[in-house]
């Protein structure tokens, strides 16, 4: 088998499946060679060992991504990997379906992976309380696409996932990161070729943002905000999915903390604001842009959530000027105050906090709206004040398309543009001239310091004697001789007499 994989992984790295010449196989047909590689590959991902089929998988992404064609067949197998118990083997079976997705099989492999996303020992955030859904405290609620590939998050909002034991792969951070990754890259690949229902997609990432597992709050936002303004056909859907998530408490209270993919608040506040006009309008949505919790997001998510909340207000207030009644004028006085006191709460309740530059200009802007409107509608009149109608079109005067990055060097500089003649009159120069920097102040007087040499203009001017002798060489100095007094010994001690016993006088030792 090492010998047999030597051969096929030489020839996918090597590029010599290219090369056409004919093959035969074990029965006598003759066949493609490359065909062959990929017949032959067959015998290592489907083998019982875990080694055989690691390698196997390897080398089917490397051919996958040469010759896609003859990896499609091998779709069903690979997709049987997906549930080994080895994370390697998982990994690789992600790399391999990822790259075969294609509009047949994208809806199947997304449940797939969904699915194990799901059924999981990761707590995942709940859309409700346990107490709301009067459940069990052992059922977990959870989203998931039902059968039909419609996501149940925007149809009921829970749905009940049945005990089932699973292995501790898919709870592995570094696999539910790889799934995700793959998930999205499977649906926006070439821009969206493999997508045929964004409806769906759109609900897969509000899916993704309860059964993640993981910090992906920025790659399902930017996804989620990319889909919207690219395809016009699904923001009416977005707006939706938008409420769906800013009406759900427990993710917004939770927006601090880890794993909660907060970010995907902020675009779905964007959503809400930019594209209103596209849904009926509601009092309702300018609470949900303005929640209680807003303080505990950053100051980018703040902005966000109070342009919005301006945009949609705008917008509630020109829908219900068409039909001014007295219901509708103490219906706008009252969410006018009540928006006040809210913005008052929130923002302006302790003076000591200093607000961001981007936070504290939309307040500021919005506070004014408010009181104008307030001002206006002070009376009832019989028609709506004019400012209840045109203040939308401080936010929908033009509408917002993509523009692609490179598209403003694209565009020729006219012939005759002349950046350097004024327009009007030169704009007078109001800026204050330099002024030259002081003089240093003089220092003190030095002469009488003897730590500081004399100028030499004061060195006076000594005529040099020749006659006495130059010596070369300084005469070596001498040692002084110590005058100190040598210092008295004292005297020795007298000796000790001692007694020697001589041999004669030893006594005997009997043996």
């Amino acid at each position: 088998m090492s010998l047999l994989y030597e051969c096929i992984n030489t020839a996918v790295a090597g590029n010599i499946i290219d090369v056409q010449f004919p093959a035969v196989d074990s029965v006598g047909r003759e066949m493609d060679f490359a065909s062959l590689c990929a017949r032959k590959l067959e015998q290592f991902y489907e083998s019982r060992d875990h080694n055989l089929r690691y390698v196997g998988l390897v080398t089917l992404a490397q051919l996958q991504a040469r010759r896609p064609e003859l990896v499609a067949a091998h779709y069903n197998t690979i997709m049987r990997c997906l549930d080994d118990p080895d994370m390697s083997i998982r990994m690789r079976a992600i790399e391999a379906i990822s790259g075969m997705a294609t509009r047949k099989t994208l809806v199947p492999t997304v449940k797939r992976l969904m699915s194990q996303l799901v059924l999981s020992n990761t707590v995942a955030l709940q859309p409700n309380s346990r107490a709301e859904l009067n459940v069990e405290s052992e059922t977990l609620d959870l989203p998931l696409l039902d059968a039909a590939g419609a996501s149940l998050v925007s149809a009921q909002g829970t749905i009940v996932s049945p005990k089932i034991d699973v292995s501790d792969v898919t709870d592995n951070p570094e696999y539910r990161l790889a799934a995700i990754d793959a998930i999205i890259d499977m649906c926006s690949r070439q821009s969206y070729a493999n997508t045929s229902d964004f409806e769906w997609y759109v609900a897969t990432l509000a899916d993704l943002v309860y059964i993640a597992g993981v910090d992906v709050g920025l790659r399902l936002s930017e996804r989620l905000l990319d889909v919207t303004v690219r395809v016009r056909q699904v923001r009416a859907f977005s707006i939706k999915m938008a409420r769906r998530l800013l009406s759900d408490s427990c993710l917004v209270d939770r927006s601090c903390s880890d794993g909660t993919n907060s970010p995907v608040l902020s675009t779905s506040a964007y959503i809400l604001g930019e594209y209103c006009m596209l849904q009926p309008s509601s009092a309702e949505d300018i609470g949900l842009l303005l929640p209680s919790g807003l303080s505990k997001l950053s100051d980018e998510q703040q902005a966000v959530f109070v342009q919005a909340a301006m945009k949609v207000y705008a917008n509630w207030l020109k829908d219900v000027s068409g039909y001014w009644n007295p219901e509708i004028w103490e219906l706008v006085r009252s969410v006018t105050s009540s928006t006040q006191h809210t913005l008052s709460s929130l923002f302006m309740g302790n003076a000591c906090v200093a607000l961001p530059l981007q936070v504290a200009s939309r307040l500021r802007m919005f506070a004014e709206i408010l009181k104008t409107v307030s001002l206006a509608t002070s009376n009832l009149g019989d028609s709506a004040p004019p400012v209840c109608a045109e203040l939308q079109y401080l936010f929908s005067a033009y509408e917002l398309n993509p523009v692609s990055a490179a598209a403003q060097g694209k565009v020729p500089v006219p012939e005759d543009l002349d950046l350097d003649t004024y327009i009007g009159e030169p704009i007078p120069d109001t800026t204050h001239k330099v002024m030259p920097p002081p003089s240093p102040a003089p220092r003190p007087s030095r002469a009488k310091d003897p730590f500081i040499l004399p100028s030499v203009d004061d060195i006076p001017m000594v005529a040099l004697q020749l006659d006495s002798p130059v010596h070369a060489h300084k005469p070596r100095k001498t040692k002084k001789k110590s005058r100190r007094k040598p210092k008295p010994r004292s005297p020795s001690p007298p000796p000790v007499p001692v007694d020697i016993v001589d041999d004669e006088d030893m006594p005997e030792v009997s043996k």
